[in-house]
């Protein structure tokens, strides 16, 4: 450690932090110093494990005058709470997604992190992996024409036990908080751009009180949508991220955030049909890089002032806009306009 790493403190013991953690420990100019819980045993078991200091409280790490920057796994409908509490007690933030539950949550974040010239940080890890970045370079540059589709399909099982907090609405639950926000800001990241109005329809598996799969589509403007699912239900597809412009296409297998040995991005240009007289994809290998220790990296260097935040509460509020409207046209059965 020097003078130049920045203290984290995590609150609470969350499952979440079994990915987060080792990403930390691993990152460049930042160290964890401490974990919070309401549980003092718990606090002492995980600060036992990774190496740091225990709170019997939230409130005791907020209070260490040592601690910069803090974690918040918390279950989603705490994320704005605590956040703004982090804030208030001189931390900087990263807050796992969702960071809030209406764009209201997120404007007194956004005027707390200006009152006390704190940093914020949305938990989209995979936006800071070396493939996702390449993929929204070519698109940008017109590698494959204009976008027309971008297609994310993101799922995994998760047996039926109704005291998982994923499957409480009070709590934030259901499959549209959990993964619905990853299919939003894809599409955005990738496109560049904001949906005006989204359509899906809901199913929930028996015996669950929120929707455990949700299919749909964000509209961007004519000729430009994202169709998505995201599921409790089954698992991932080849590949879960698809664009596909007016002169090309290019996915990404894999999810790239569970260790594969390598990620991949496949790339086609021109008006050849594939394989057709041995037409093959470009094909570009990415080593795996914890994208969680990149995001942890990226966060410190904003709070050391070497780079600024690549993303910013207004991206966090136009997020959360479309989690909105994909709730609306859940409940309504029809489309629902963004904002």
């Amino acid at each position: 450690m020097t003078d130049d790493t920045v203290r984290w403190g995590v609150l609470s013991t969350a499952g979440i932090s079994e990915s987060l953690i080792p990403g930390l420990l691993a990152a460049t100019g930042s160290e964890l110093a401490g974990i919070a819980s309401r549980s003092a045993g718990r606090a002492e078991a995980a600060a036992a494990r990774w190496g740091c200091r225990a709170y019997p409280s939230y409130e005791q790490l907020l209070d260490d005058p040592s601690i910069e920057a803090v974690y918040i796994p918390l279950p989603n409908h705490l994320h704005a709470e605590w956040t703004v509490r982090a804030l208030e007690a001189g931390k900087h933030v990263l807050c796992e997604k969702p960071l809030a539950l209406t764009v209201g949550e997120v404007d007194l974040i956004a005027e707390a992190a200006k009152r006390t010239g704190r940093h914020v940080l949305e938990a989209f890890m995979y936006r800071h992996a070396p493939r996702w970045r390449r993929a929204v370079s070519l698109v940008a540059s017109g590698a494959i024409g204009e976008p027309r589709v971008v297609r994310i399909g993101f799922a995994f099982w998760v047996p039926l036990d109704l005291a998982n907090i994923r499957f409480i609405p009070e709590v934030g639950g259901g499959i549209i908080w959990d993964m619905g926000c990853y299919a939003a800001n894809m599409a955005r990241g990738v496109l560049g751009r904001e949906p005006v109005e989204v359509f899906g329809f809901p199913d929930v598996r028996e015996g669950q009180p929120a929707e455990t799969t949700f299919t749909g589509v964000m509209r961007f403007g004519p000729m430009v949508n994202a169709p998505f699912w995201v599921s409790f239900d089954f698992h991932n597809p080849f590949a879960q991220v698809e664009v596909v412009g007016s002169d090309g296409w290019l996915i990404m297998p894999g999810t790239g955030f569970r260790q594969e040995p390598f990620t991949r991005l496949l790339l086609h240009r021109g008006d050849e049909e594939m394989y057709v007289d041995g037409g093959e994809p470009e094909v570009e290998t990415f080593p795996f890089i914890d994208p969680y220790r990149l995001e942890v990296e990226h966060l410190a260097a904003a709070i050391r002032g070497r780079a600024p935040l690549a993303h910013s509460l207004d991206d966090a509020r136009a997020n959360t806009a479309v989690l909105l409207a994909m709730h609306a046209s859940r409940v309504s059965g029809a489309p629902a306009k963004v904002g």
